[in-house]
């Protein structure tokens, strides 16, 4: 008995986890800006004001993923987008924050684009860098 219950919550998780991925596309820093230039989308830094300030992705808003209202915040941002139904785009510094803020806006039902690598990749490969 549980080892079937072990088996059934195991089950479980990956369904679940399997829902939110499949509205999560990663991409290499090249298509990420393709696909930032085809769709119409909120383009969210989900690292802190001060990396913000240091530098960041072109016509990038700050909303820090740590920070307690990250969802509510980032509905917003797409509200004001002009598309409720709007995918997001999300990067950090590397992509293990950026991931964790996709799967928050996956779990609400948004197909969200991730920068992999985050904007240490996107740096590697020549794009461009706002101040």
């Amino acid at each position: 008995m549980k080892k079937l219950s072990l088996a059934l919550t195991a089950a479980a998780l990956f369904v679940a986890c399997g829902h939110d991925a499949k509205n999560i596309h990663t991409l290499e820093a090249a298509d990420f800006a393709a696909t930032l230039q085809k769709q119409s989308m909120p383009l969210v830094d989900v690292r802190t004001a001060e990396e913000y300030a240091e530098g960041h992705l072109p016509g990038a808003i700050n909303i820090d993923v740590k920070q307690p209202n990250f969802s509510n915040r980032a509905t917003q941002a797409i509200k004001q987008s002009g598309n409720q139904d709007s995918p997001v785009a999300v990067y950090c510094r590397r992509g293990s924050r950026s991931m964790k803020a996709a799967t928050l806006l996956a779990k609400e039902g948004r197909e969200v684009y991730n920068l992999a690598g985050g904007i240490t990749a996107w740096e590697e490969a020549g794009m461009p860098i706002g101040q």
